[in-house]
């Protein structure tokens, strides 16, 4: 397997793995943290006081800053790569941590042994695959020298070389468990991400498969009927119907000239058209209803932009919004512009809680519509439904 994989630009399913993964590992955090410092004030007496104070009130510090990043702002990769790191320095620095005047009896294990398992898993689960790796490895060699030596309170080799080896056991399965679940989100995201352009790609070849019937259909109602009213008239009257018609069609055609060219923009008839018949195609659950429809032109660049930002906010949805939720997509003209609300009445969420890693969200809704002048509007709350507001005018 690859050691480095490219990032999918929608990988809110990596991001749901790596908050699964941080909230296992705060619990597994706490634990072990708080065994070693029990371990550590019983072994008080064999230490110097000072360090060990500033030792064990920066490893607190850490394990508070970890829950806090996590579970409030839900993200916590400075911390994850933080604690290995002031782990390490523990280990690398523990000859300043004993008093040299007193004789460790013979069961003397140091305290920061319990630290250094969770420290080498949050080490390959949160840095460079390779970098997690060599920390894991340097980390069980340096224990084996540490405890050996008479700072280590001069233990046995075979005994070290023991621990050794199941701390490193243990971190190596962590982290290759961990990149292997990663790897199947990262399928997903991809599949995802793959899914929602081949739907941009139909609907935009529906449009323009409708905008190329619309103007069929405008040259048959009144270019073709005109010759042929023309051809056949005789009387006065008929010639004064048939010049009539004429001028009725040229208008026509010119205010449909005038308002852009053919293959550059399309109408947003064509465009709802389009876009309803790709979401009741991939996403059957969705009720879609064209409020108001008109021939406005909509540039081909916000044509795609609103049908992935649409698209995603209905997958979105599908996805987390639970399996009774009832789903709608209500698309409107207001003018030259038009509004698209997607709605459920699933679980909800608090959109000030939304991560800036949720790029589902931040970049293929908002980011993509405000990229061609739209807004976006997120009105949701826990148990009470969601509804994902894009609104394009040209005014905007």
């Amino acid at each position: 397997m690859a050691l480095k994989r490219p990032v999918s630009t929608k990988s809110y399913s990596v991001n749901r793995v790596n908050q699964l993964i941080a909230s296992i590992y705060s619990f597994l955090l706490v634990a072990v943290v708080s065994e070693a410092l029990v371990n550590g004030f019983r072994q008080l007496e064999y230490l110097n006081p000072l360090v060990f104070v500033v030792s064990v009130s920066l490893v607190v510090s850490l394990v508070v800053g970890f829950l806090i990043s996590h579970f409030v702002f839900r993200a916590p990769n400075l911390w994850f790569r933080a604690i290995p790191v002031f782990t390490f320095v523990l280990l690398a620095t523990w000859p300043l941590h004993y008093d040299v005047s007193i004789v460790f009896p013979e069961t003397f294990k140091p305290w920061i042994w319990w630290l250094l398992g969770i420290a080498a898993i949050a080490a390959g689960t949160s840095f460079r695959f390779w970098l997690g790796v060599l920390y894991i490895v340097v980390v069980s060699l340096g224990w084996i020298a540490l405890r050996v030596s008479l700072s280590g309170g001069s233990g046995d080799l075979l005994l070290a070389i023991q621990d050794s080896l199941h701390l490193f056991i243990l971190a190596a399965i962590a982290t290759v468990m961990t990149a292997a679940v990663r790897w199947q989100a990262a399928k997903t995201d991809f599949a995802n991400q793959d899914l929602i352009a081949s739907g941009v790609k139909s609907a935009q070849s529906q449009a323009v498969e409708l905008e190329q019937s619309r103007l069929d259909a405008l040259v048959h109602d009144s270019v073709l009927t005109t010759l042929l009213v023309a051809s056949k008239a005789q009387s006065p009257e008929e010639i004064k119907l048939a010049r009539e018609s004429a001028t009725e069609a040229l208008r026509k055609l010119d205010a449909d000239h005038a308002s852009g060219e053919i293959g550059s923009a399309i109408t947003q008839v064509s465009f709802f058209e389009a876009l309803r018949n790709r979401i009741r195609e991939v996403y059957p659950s969705f009720e879609v209803s064209l409020q108001e429809t008109n021939n406005s032109l909509l540039p081909e660049l916000v044509a795609e932009a609103l049908t992935e930002a649409t698209l995603q906010a209905v997958d979105n949805s599908t996805k987390h919004g639970g399996g009774a939720a009832k789903r709608s997509v209500s698309l409107q003209s207001q003018g030259k512009g038009l509004k698209i609300v997607i709605s459920d009445t699933g679980k909800g969420f608090r959109p000030s809680k939304i991560a800036k890693d949720r790029l589902g969200i931040q970049l293929s809704i908002i980011g993509r519509v405000k990229s061609v002048g739209g807004r976006v509007f997120v009105r949701s709350e826990p148990g009470k439904g969601t509804d994902v507001v894009l609104e394009w005018s040209p005014s905007v």
